[in-house]
Formats: C-alpha cells, sequence, structure tokens
C-alpha cells in the first residue's frame, strides 16, 4: 500500500508537532493531517506496538489474553489502515471538532515528549485514537473488547456503552475522559439483550406518550 513509510526512518524521537495539529478545527483538515503523519509510520511499528502490548499480558490468564490481544489489533492495525484510507464528504470534513480536542492534543504532547523511544509509537497510538474518537467518533477500544469482571464494550440501540468509563475516567493516561461512550448502566450488566430490548421499547413508549401525546 502507498502509504507506509519505507525510508527507514530513525525509530527514536518525535516527528511531528503535537501542537500543529491543535490549531485544527474542522474535521476534514484533521484527517488530511493524521494521514500525513501516519505515513511517516511502517507495518514494523504497528507490530511493535501489538508486541509491547502483548509483554503486558504475559501474567494474563491466556483465554483473557488472547481476547484482549485480538482486540488490541483491531484498535491499533484495523484503526490505522482506517485512518489511512478513510475519506469524507464535503458537509462531514466541514464538521468542527469537539471541544475536547486541544485538549487531547496537550495530552498527546506531554506523553510524546518524555524523552524516550517511546515517544514515537506513543505518538502513532494518539494519532490512531484522534482518529477513532474525533473522525468516526467511536470508543477507542473497539465494540467487543472485554474487561475484567466478564463485561464488554458494546454498541446498543446507537448509542456506545463502557463498563469502565467512569472508573477509568480520571486516569491520566487513559483515553476515557475523550471517548464517546457512555458509562454502561446497571440494567445493562444484569439484564440480558432481549430484557433489555422490552425495558428500552417501554420507555420509547412512555416518552412519545408523555412528550407528544399529552
Amino acid at each position: 500500500m502507498g502509504f507506509w513509510n519505507r525510508e527507514g526512518v530513525s525509530p527514536s524521537g518525535t516527528l511531528f508537532s503535537w501542537d500543529e495539529l491543535s490549531r485544527i478545527s474542522r474535521k476534514g483538515a484533521l484527517l488530511s493531517a493524521l494521514k500525513e503523519k501516519g505515513q511517516l509510520y511502517s507495518p514494523e511499528d504497528l507490530e511493535l506496538m501489538l508486541n509491547r502490548y502483548a509483554k503486558k499480558l504475559e501474567n494474563v490468564p491466556k483465554d483473557y489474553g488472547d481476547s484482549l490481544l485480538y482486540y488490541a489489533r483491531i484498535q491499533i492495525v484495523d484503526g490505522y489502515h482506517r485512518m489511512m484510507t478513510d475519506e469524507l464528504s464535503e458537509i462531514r470534513g466541514a464538521v468542527p471538532l469537539a471541544s475536547s480536542w486541544k485538549k487531547f492534543t496537550a495530552d498527546a504532547k506531554a506523553a510524546a515528549s518524555k524523552g524516550t523511544p517511546g515517544d514515537r509509537l506513543r505518538s502513532l497510538k494518539y494519532l490512531i485514537a484522534a482518529y477513532t474518537v474525533y473522525i468516526r467518533e467511536e470508543p477507542v477500544h473497539p465494540v467487543g473488547m472485554p474487561f475484567p469482571g466478564g463485561f464488554s464494550v458494546e454498541l446498543y440501540d446507537g448509542e456506545y456503552y463502557c463498563p469502565v468509563r467512569a472508573v477509568w475516567n480520571d486516569i491520566d493516561d487513559a483515553f476515557c475522559k475523550f471517548c464517546p461512550a457512555i458509562q454502561s448502566r446497571e440494567r445493562d450488566l444484569l439484564l440480558s439483550k432481549s430484557e433489555r430490548d422490552i425495558v428500552t421499547k417501554k420507555e420509547k413508549l412512555n416518552n412519545y406518550f408523555y412528550n407528544f401525546k399529552g
């Protein structure tokens, strides 16, 4: 594919300035910038990210670790490919970015300015997350990503839900504070899908009669 970097860029050091990206205010301009910065990376960079993630899972039960690694590949590799091949219509490209964008870029700059060899890959992680959250308006963790307790990120009735959204919101190096997902409700964790469908249908009917039928 033509967007890969095959020039042998040094793997150390930050490749670009997040200050530059912080000044972008529209989705179209951001997607173009993300693609430009994404070209600085190679397939080996993505595999290195996955290998480092896998290293962190060495003490995790194998079945759970394998599941996490599967979704991490969706998050990292598939996320990168979507970022590099996506196109926005003129109307979508003119949509303003969410107000949290400047805070996101400030966090990205801090994460990629630690003066270590990991700065470069941390910038890549933030690039992919920027695409997922601010262009696609999706959670950084893919739908189906499992968390301790047996619950996972899900898309239900047009809304993204995450079982740890509230718990992880204040963790500095987590993306949760920028994530469009909302905290899973107690009933989401206790009821089956069919039971939730019944409850949701009743709520919609009650809302209709209350707001439109007096």
